[in-house]
């Protein structure tokens, strides 16, 4: 994740920092600009991914892929949320999560478009 945001758009952080470096460390510009990007820039989402999964590389990711990055990311980035470790519970609940809403905007545009027709 980091390798994919560079040095100049989120700084390192190590899983066994203090409470208190993480607070700051998710409370900083960097971090917030990073998270937000994660949303908004499907390029950058794509490069997580295939940085994660090398073996889709010149394929699309599939659906369940892009939820399991962005759990993760949302677990180290965001900065409502207190950690940056992630545990197979918090995890998977984001996961479904970022399903329901995957499945949801699909829908809906599906829908959207039948109306225009």
């Amino acid at each position: 994740m980091f390798s994919s945001f560079g040095e100049q758009k989120l700084d390192y952080i190590d899983n066994n920092a203090s409470a208190i470096k993480i607070t700051e460390w998710k409370s900083s510009e960097k971090t917030k600009a990073a998270y937000n990007d994660l949303f908004s820039n499907d390029e950058l989402l794509e490069k997580i991914g295939y940085t994660v999964f090398k073996q889709y590389k010149g394929q699309e990711l599939l659906t369940m892929h892009c939820a399991f990055i962005l759990a993760i990311c949302d677990i180290v980035l965001n900065p409502k949320s207190p950690g940056i470790k992630c545990n197979d519970k918090s995890v998977v609940k984001r996961v479904n999560a970022f399903l329901v809403n995957i499945f949801t905007l699909y829908h809906i545009r599906n829908i959207l478009t039948y109306i225009k027709m």
